[in-house]
């Protein structure tokens, strides 16, 4: 009798012993199955997270617009975490203020007129102008003295609770923050806080590299001291202006700018002066022509200038406004008055030359009567 009890209570403890045994088991492979689908999300959120990158990377050379590629991050940028519900990237101008250059989920109006200093942003005062790396801030209203404006479509239902600050550093200046937010607390995870540092290294090297690319094609196109464009561009434009003239039987015109005495101001205030002068007068020129003509530096003091469907009457009132602008405004050297003019001439396509060497005659020869003719007013 006591051995059945003993035998009984031997196989009651076997049996806690197993049922213990499968249920850790169980346990354990529930815990690897658990484990083995994180890994995986986790695969595929990165290499979701690369091809982002890439596509990022690719969109730099080609890409001359900053705000498509500003876009374009935010836009992979968002669909990269979970919870997000809106974001935007903030840029410095050269006045030192941040201003959205892309957004999703904002009303468009109030963001476009939103601007403020960097020490007024929500990573700023968080980090207490401490910053370095991408912050997750799972409850902005837990931040001092920040005055957040509504500027999210909805206001009336919700306000932005999380966010995620990406600073850009760019040669180790704050140029930008990017921020994904959620009207959620607690929105953010420290998953989506290693997904944005990967963005954010990613960035600041397109970035970079973006700035170099812009660098070069501004280098290529745009005289460095007059910023009109360059005479190979020039070129590239009149050239593609005559085939399109030919083929849609349109007319443009060609006109010659020669700025007059400037080796007198050269000689008699220095180069700097010429400088100034070279500079007034192209800036003034654009300021008073359209978006779609071209105006070049073509060398020395003279420039170029290719407009489109115009008539004579309304090339006539261009320059006479150009000319009535920079009497208004002389260059200031050394406390004197420097007043520009200039003498011109125009040719047109196609009553006075079919290509660009004879109308390059037509103008010159007009530009050196124009000449001719301001001297003997001076003179007279």
């Amino acid at each position: 009798m006591v051995f059945y009890r003993i035998l009984s209570l031997v196989a009651s403890a076997a049996f806690i012993l197993l049922s213990l045994f499968y249920l850790r088991r169980n346990k354990s492979y529930k815990k690897i199955e658990e484990d083995l689908l994180k890994n995986k999300q986790h695969l595929i959120r990165l290499n979701l997270l690369r091809d982002s990158m890439l596509e990022i990377s690719q969109a730099v050379v080609g890409t001359e617009n900053p705000k498509d590629l500003y876009e374009l991050i935010l836009s992979k940028a968002i669909s990269a975490i979970p919870n997000a519900n809106v974001g935007s990237v903030l840029i410095r101008g050269k006045d030192g203020l941040l201003r959205s250059f892309s957004q999703q989920g904002y009303d468009k109006e109030k963001i476009e007129q939103f601007a403020l200093p960097l020490e007024e942003t929500i990573l700023w005062k968080y980090t207490k102008g401490q910053i370095k790396n991408t912050e997750i801030i799972n409850d902005v209203s837990q931040i001092e003295d920040l005055n957040i404006q509504p500027l999210t479509i909805d206001t009336d239902e919700w306000q932005i609770n999380s966010t995620l600050a990406v600073p850009i550093f760019v040669e180790k200046e704050v140029m930008g923050i990017l921020h994904i937010d959620s009207k959620e607390i607690n929105a953010f995870s420290k998953d989506d806080w290693t997904s944005m540092e990967y963005i954010r290294s990613n960035i600041e090297v397109a970035l970079q590299k973006f700035f170099l690319y812009t660098k070069m094609v501004r280098l290529s196109r745009f005289d460095g001291l007059t910023e009109a464009y360059n005479r190979p561009f020039f070129m590239e434009q009149f050239d593609r202006s005559l085939n399109n003239a030919e083929r849609y039987k349109q007319n443009f015109a060609i006109v010659i700018f020669d700025i007059n005495d400037l080796k007198r101001i050269n000689d008699t205030k220095g180069h700097i002066a010429g400088d100034r002068v070279l500079q007034a007068f192209s800036k003034t020129t654009m300021n008073n022509i359209r978006k779609t003509d071209i105006f070049s530096r073509w060398g020395g003091d003279e420039f170029m200038g290719l407009f489109y469907q115009i008539s004579k009457e309304e090339i006539s009132e261009k320059i006479e406004k150009i000319k009535k602008s920079l009497e208004e405004k002389p260059v200031i050297s050394e406390k004197e008055e420097i007043f520009i003019s200039f003498s011109h001439g125009c040719a047109f396509y196609p009553d006075e030359g079919k290509n660009f060497d004879e109308l390059l005659k037509v103008a010159d020869n007009k530009m050196y009567m124009n000449k001719r003719e301001m001297k003997g007013k001076r003179k007279g």
